[in-house]
């Protein structure tokens, strides 16, 4: 794990000390309050929780058990002291979005996986889960496009319709993508599709959805695009790096045996949800940050939302059992358990978006 994560040395609860947090209302972009988080981990050695926190895990799960409705196992950690869930709640407005989606398979010889799960802040108030995924390539063939966006809670509404629109409008505009621009000039490329996908976003608004605002379909948003190899190319391609743009709190990491780095820079202060900045905005050029993604020695690439981003940042337990779901090429259902874990103060939607390095023929089949 990079120093540069670290804020602060901090300890993940434990169900001897910590005490319960109650759930959070959903806010912001779906971020709550500051919650206490682990030091760095030095190793992983696959071990999540303590005993005492073993024992927290039982008596929720049978508090779980006995709400009325049956769900399938999980071996996805516990980590602090955790109250029983009560039966969720579902959302009756007409713009909600599903609370689980999932996707696996090919792209252009690239394995994709994503799963995005409604957080529990959601689940508890009956409000929608604001978290979108959209996925392209590029029309000449030479470049993945990843995009995750977060509408915020502020507007439990309509900012999941901004959200879809965004990444629907930005894969739109990042299709058109060339990889020669990309060589020659991947910011400005990157901050050109924001640029395009947030006009239309806003065209779209005047034309259709008056009297709504900017602000009413406000989300962050994270754009990666990453080389794929021409024919003849092979592993020659593999060395170029990935570029990335984001708008607010959305995240890239990159995994390669079992530890992260990430390529934006971590917020020196303070938590790493705060929003700053959103689209649709009047000028989202100026709003964005760029960052290159090396992609030398990496297994993966993960594209997130923040609710997941904080876990992965705070929690060493919860980046071990992330490592080791996504060590191989994820099907849906997979990657939708790799997401059900618990832990203390974790009540945001999450949302990953992965692609593996390998090629199809280095891909291992794997049993259903």
């Amino acid at each position: 794990m990079s120093p540069k994560w670290w804020r602060g040395t901090r300890e993940e609860p434990s169900a001897a000390t910590a005490a319960p947090a109650p759930p959070a209302g959903p806010s912001g972009s779906g971020a709550t309050a500051p919650e206490p988080a682990d030091a760095p981990d030095t190793q992983q050695d696959g071990t999540h929780d303590t005993p005492a926190a073993e024992a927290v895990t039982a008596e929720v799960v049978t508090a779980e058990q006995d709400a009325g409705y049956a769900e399938l196992p999980t071996e996805a950690p516990r980590t602090g002291p955790l109250s029983p869930l009560p039966a969720p709640l579902l959302t009756g407005v007409p713009t909600g979005l599903p609370g689980m989606r999932a996707d696996g398979g090919l792209l252009r010889g690239r394995w994709i996986a994503a799963a995005s799960l409604t957080g529990t802040s959601h689940l508890l108030h009956g409000t929608s889960g604001q978290d979108v995924y959209r996925y392209t390539a590029t029309h000449d063939g030479s470049g993945l496009v990843l995009v995750v966006c977060d509408g915020l809670g502020s507007r439990p509404t309509t900012a999941q319709t901004g959200a879809g629109l965004l990444a629907s409008y930005l894969c739109e505009a990042a299709a058109h993508i060339t990889g020669q621009r990309m060589a020659e000039a991947p910011q400005d490329v990157l901050r050109e599709v924001l640029v395009i996908g947030n006009a239309a976003v806003r065209r779209h608004r005047a034309a259709v959805l008056e009297p709504l605002t900017d602000s009413d379909l406000a989300a962050t948003v994270a754009v990666c695009w990453l080389p794929l190899p021409a024919e003849g190319e092979g592993e020659a391609r593999h060395a170029l790096p990935g570029h990335a743009v984001r708008v607010g709190d959305c995240n890239v990491f990159t995994l390669a045996r079992g530890s992260y780095e990430a390529p934006f820079p971590a917020a020196s202060e303070g938590p790493a949800n705060v929003v700053t900045a959103y689209l649709p905005c009047e000028d989202a050029a100026r709003v964005a940050e760029y960052a290159p993604v090396s992609l030398a020695g990496v297994d993966a690439v993960v594209v997130t939302t923040d609710g997941l981003a904080i876990d992965l940042f705070d929690s060493p337990s919860v980046r071990t059992w992330l490592a080791s779901r996504w060590s191989v090429p994820c099907g849906p259902a997979r990657m939708l358990d790799s997401l059900r874990y618990r832990r203390q103060g974790s009540h945001d939607d999450r949302t990953a978006l992965i692609t593996w390095s390998a090629p199809l023929d280095h891909i291992p089949r794997l049993e259903p």
